[in-house]
């Protein structure tokens, strides 16, 4: 199997430290507000990365977190915390904020068909061995305190630009007026936030430096640590996470442990609406109650997710949304000929696979299928023939057209009553007949074999 590396900016072969086991850590989301569909396009993909390492023999260790405090509204350590600024929105605590939303979240991961990790750690869960991490850390010389909170000090991890190409002086030039003028270095970042000393937060620990909480890239790296140890096979996350939150990430953790955080970086590229990146300070974010409310299904959203490669920028519109549709319905259509093949030609499964291991190429698999598909309709398949390539695509793709349910046998007769109506030329009766199977979302093909019925949406 193939990755590109974000690191060396390389594809490369996967080499797993553990084989069978791969090891793969994913920065989870901020649980402070409803997921639009760029966030969710990420889980999606890596749940396609989950399911082709499972289809290639290997046996993923996949931790998922959920960042649930810490996470300031500015990369620059300013700003409030997006919970506790949130949960002041909503007239509740942070807490409260931090299980709505993370109960939110793990249902999406239902509703897509997401494959459940094998840990879904929060941050809050975890806060002594965050504590734990910075004291080291602070014991090899890496921190300084300042007034607000306790800082990593970038200039002593000599690498902390190779990672995402930064140019450190053009950044310390453009510094902004917000940033904290009296860190070390602009590109410092906190490990622990202290306390307001005029009120109290509702997330708030003891610490070694006093009442706080832990800074956003400090819990993933203590997490990724506790639960896959100190080099990992491959880590994911999205491309928004290079230049800050990925390259702080191996600036401590490597900082500490003197090894590589992990041997490959994968990152998934934007979702982008009228040519335009999703924000909320612009309007444009879509939600799956969004989707759902225009009468699509989820996996008719994961299926335009996989028409783009994950390194290339998506481009969402509602008619590309009416054409996956349209795409699904097909497959879902295929899918129940196995209720009704009477053949016996069998044809060999698409190379989907192949494709996947190719650096996740899901235009590809695609492609692949849609050309088994193409001559699979023109032979009198058997039921096996399709069931093993339904299923292979369900498994690597995730698009649960093995679910795709049979029709109850009271349509079945209804089929076969216009059958006799047809063949006694009775087209009146042949078209009542049709009509009432419409009004149950069911067409039906005559063909030169016999009947053959569809769904209609």
């Amino acid at each position: 199997m193939r990755l590109y590396d974000t690191l060396s900016r390389q594809i490369q072969d996967l080499k797993p430290l553990h084989p069978p086991i791969v090891s793969v850590y994913t920065c989870g989301p901020t649980v402070y507000d409803y997921m639009h569909i760029g966030n969710w396009f990420t889980f999606i993909r890596y749940d396609l990365l989950i399911r082709t390492l499972k289809k290639s023999g290997y046996t993923p260790n996949w931790v998922l977190n959920i960042t649930d405090v810490g996470h300031l509204t500015s990369d620059a350590d300013e700003g409030e915390d997006k919970l506790a600024k949130q949960a002041t929105k909503e007239g509740k605590t942070a807490w409260d904020i931090a299980n709505f939303y993370s109960e939110y979240f793990l249902s999406g991961l239902k509703r897509l068909n997401i494959s459940h990790p094998n840990h879904i750690p929060k941050a809050t869960e975890h806060i002594s061995d965050q504590i734990d991490f910075i004291l080291k850390l602070e014991s090899k010389g890496f921190t300084y305190k300042l007034t607000d909170g306790i800082y990593f000090e970038t200039k002593k991890f000599l690498s902390y630009a190779d990672f995402a190409r930064l140019d450190i002086d053009e950044q310390q030039s453009a510094q902004r007026t917000e940033v904290n003028k009296n860190k070390h270095s602009p590109s410092d970042f906190a490990l622990w936030k202290f306390s307001p000393t005029d009120r109290k937060r509702d997330m708030e620990w003891d610490s070694p430096w006093g009442k706080g909480f832990p800074g956003w890239h400090i819990e993933c790296s203590s997490m990724c640590l506790n639960y896959l140890g100190e080099t990992i096979d491959i880590h994911s996350g999205g491309i928004d996470h290079i230049p800050v939150h990925h390259t702080n990430e191996i600036a401590q953790s490597e900082s500490l442990t003197n090894k590589p955080l992990a041997n490959i970086w994968v990152h998934t590229n934007h979702i982008l609406i009228n040519d335009s990146k999703i924000s909320k300070s612009l309007g444009n974010t879509i939600t799956l109650e969004d989707i759902e409310t225009r009468g699509y299904s989820a996996d008719t959203l994961r299926l335009l997710c996989l028409e783009s490669h994950y390194r290339t920028q998506s481009k969402f519109s509602w008619e590309s949304l009416e054409a996956a549709q349209t795409r699904l319905l097909r497959y879902r259509n295929f899918a129940v000929r196995r209720y009704q093949a009477t053949g016996s030609a069998s044809l060999e499964a698409p190379d989907a696979l192949k494709q996947m291991q190719n650096d996740l190429n899901t235009p590809q698999a695609l492609a692949s299928f849609e050309s088994w598909l193409e001559q699979a309709e023109t032979i009198d398949i058997n039921t096996e023939s399709i069931t093993a390539s339904i299923n292979l695509l369900d498994e690597l793709l995730g698009l649960r057209l093995m679910q795709v349910s049979d029709i109850d046998d009271r349509y079945k007769k209804l089929i076969q009553m216009r059958e006799v109506a047809r063949k006694e030329k009775n087209w009146t009766k042949a078209d009542e007949l049709r009509n009432a199977l419409e009004t149950a979302n069911i067409t039906v093909l005559d063909q030169q074999n016999g009947p053959l019925w569809q769904y209609l949406s």
